[in-house]
């Protein structure tokens, strides 16, 4: 039986432009489960983005709750919430957002400044990061010294370091070439099949067909959901054949 990370109880959004309110989210009851791949997708303006930073606590909810491992964060004050995505979450965003006077190793490092984590331990945790996703000989530069797919890899070291129960990414590959897109795309592999769990929201399929969990969001509702089991790369063409039949039932 999966264990539940992440549940939300009749969660709503709107936004009021112009004197207009817009729903973005309406009523939506969703589960996140340890160590799922789950894989957001919708067309643009569904509400997946909006979804994934209410999960996070990002942003606040107008109506519902949103539970963390049983913990209601819903109405949790800002500090809290700091403190709730430092220790438990981690970030990976299509802006990738590294600090340009910092070199890689000191990027990575950069979220653990307000925590008392043994430093020798810490030394350690960066070496392995950056050989796991094969940055070590690239650690002193700084990002203007790299590739887009190199600097990904450095956010995603960045969003480990702090070991996340869940890592949350927004279209890690939508500013990436296929190259470095498919370089990312096996970091996010490999973290996952050493069982960290991630929620992801991308618009590409072959970024989808990475996930063992697809979820549909239309209209702010979930308009399906598809199992995909773990990724294995001698069925990718299967896989994507499966997930754009799914979609396209859904007018994708």
């Amino acid at each position: 039986m999966k264990t539940c990370m992440i549940k939300t109880n009749k969660i709503c959004k709107s936004f009021v432009t112009d004197g207009e309110v817009n729903n973005v989210i309406k009523n939506l009851d969703l589960e996140i489960y340890k160590e799922d791949f789950t894989v957001i997708m919708g067309s643009s303006g569904s509400g997946k983005s909006t979804l994934m930073y209410l999960l996070s606590g990002m942003d606040k909810v107008t109506s519902g709750d949103v539970y963390l491992k049983e913990r209601n964060i819903t109405h949790c004050k800002e500090k809290e919430l700091a403190s709730v995505r430092r220790n438990h979450i981690g970030f990976v965003f299509q802006g990738i957002n590294l600090i340009p006077d910092l070199t890689i190793r000191e990027n990575i490092i950069s979220p653990t400044y307000k925590s008392k984590i043994n430093r020798r331990l810490l030394i350690h945790k960066v070496d392995d990061l950056l050989e796991q996703v094969g940055l070590k000989e690239h650690e002193n530069k700084f990002p203007s010294q790299l590739s887009g797919g190199q600097m990904q890899r450095t956010a995603i070291c960045r969003s480990l370091i702090n070991e996340p129960e869940l890592i949350f990414a927004d279209e890690p590959t939508g500013a990436l070439n296929s190259s470095a897109g498919e370089n990312v795309l096996d970091t996010f592999t490999a973290i996952h099949e050493n069982g960290q769990s991630i929620v992801m929201v991308t618009h590409d399929l072959k970024a989808a067909v990475r996930g063992n969990r697809v979820i549909f969001i239309k209209d702010g509702r979930i308009d399906g959901e598809l199992e995909l089991g773990n990724f294995q790369k001698e069925e990718s063409e299967e896989r994507e054949k499966t997930l754009f039949d799914f979609l396209k039932e859904r007018g994708w």
